[in-house]
């Protein structure tokens, strides 16, 4: 199945049955389900949902995209340079802009056809074409802690922000008493090289 044969709705449209919409994991139900739609009324970000164009009711896949950055000077020096190996020296920013792939979901009658793949492609083309309203170096992603989320987003040219999950927690200012356990890794792709080839050799 190919994303663009679909159709992409927004929320909020008349014809889309979300509450039908199953991902398989309940957090991410959960937000689609009861969250959405005050999320983008509060202008916290966007979410868009693919259906089957002759059965606009059928939920394939559903995504929220929000604005976000990239704080270089929290990151340790060898963060920096990772994060910013691509950047032309003097063009070095203490913030990179980049867009937060929120959420992403695949309704489980639909797994296994390469959809994730293709939304993530997808919104790195969406937010680095000349139709982009602002400025997005990065894509970041906050993805669940388990060893098969993380490859798929790795195989995915996403790497992780941090090698260990201290130095994540001191970076995001996470009290593991007060806050738990951080169940989730911050992950970035430089976007820009869909644009030029790399300027390092």
């Amino acid at each position: 199945m190919n994303i663009l044969d679909l159709k992409l709705v927004p929320q909020g449209a008349p014809e889309l049955n979300i509450q039908a919409f199953d991902c398989g994991r309940k957090s991410v139900n959960d937000f689609f389900h009861n969250e959405a739609h005050d999320y983008q009324e509060e202008l916290f970000g966007k979410t868009y949902y693919w259906v089957i164009p002759e059965r606009p009711m059928d939920i394939v896949a559903g995504f929220t995209v929000a604005n976000a950055s990239i704080f270089t000077k929290r990151l340790p020096n060898a963060r920096q340079k990772k994060i910013g190996f691509e950047v032309h020296h003097e063009k070095g920013l203490i913030n990179y802009p980049s867009i937060l792939l929120a959420q992403l979901g695949v309704d489980i009658k639909y797994k296994g056809l390469n959809l994730g793949q293709q939304i993530i492609e997808f919104v790195m083309q969406w937010f680095t074409s000349p139709d982009n309203k602002s400025g997005c170096r990065h894509l970041i992603v906050d993805a669940y802690d388990e060893p098969h989320l993380l490859d798929f987003y790795q195989r995915n040219g996403l790497n992780l922000f941090f090698s260990s999950v201290e130095q994540e927690m001191e970076y995001r200012n996470w009290d593991k008493e007060k806050d738990g356990a951080l169940e989730t890794r911050l992950m970035f792709r430089d976007m820009i090289l869909l644009k030029r080839p790399s300027i390092r050799r």
